[in-house]
């Protein structure tokens, strides 16, 4: 497997939006590629705690989804978008340690629910 890089463009398009709500504090994402690893992105967000809802959990992966399908790196097929949310009370831990996640979830949507709830897909 090989870099591309609509796919790390990707990576930092979903994490800009996140960064412009004010209920996040912080956001990253990492981009595995290569032979060993395949194709993967692992993304964390810091919400501040007294933010912490399943509606902004909810349009974080709104969020997520959004800017995947309007993405090129949509049309690579089947590569995981894995994304944890933290509450800024209890970030992610810095090195190993108990996992403080208060969600977890893939990101993505199908064809048909894409098509849907955000219109046509730009061509190349």
């Amino acid at each position: 497997m090989q870099y591309y890089e609509d796919v790390d463009d990707l990576g930092k398009k979903i994490v800009a939006d996140w960064k412009e709500l004010p209920e996040v504090t912080d956001a990253s994402y990492r981009y595995q590629h290569g032979i060993d690893s395949g194709q993967q992105m692992d993304f964390e967000v810091v919400i501040r705690a007294e933010s912490v809802s399943n509606e902004i959990i909810d349009k974080l992966k709104d969020i997520g989804s959004r800017d995947y399908w309007q993405s090129t790196a949509y049309d690579r097929g089947s590569m995981p978008l894995r994304f944890a949310a933290y509450s800024s009370d209890n970030p992610p831990p810095t090195q190993s340690g108990p996992d403080t996640a208060i969600h977890r979830a893939g990101l993505g949507i199908s064809k048909e629910v894409g098509l849907e709830k955000y219109g046509p897909r730009p061509t190349k």
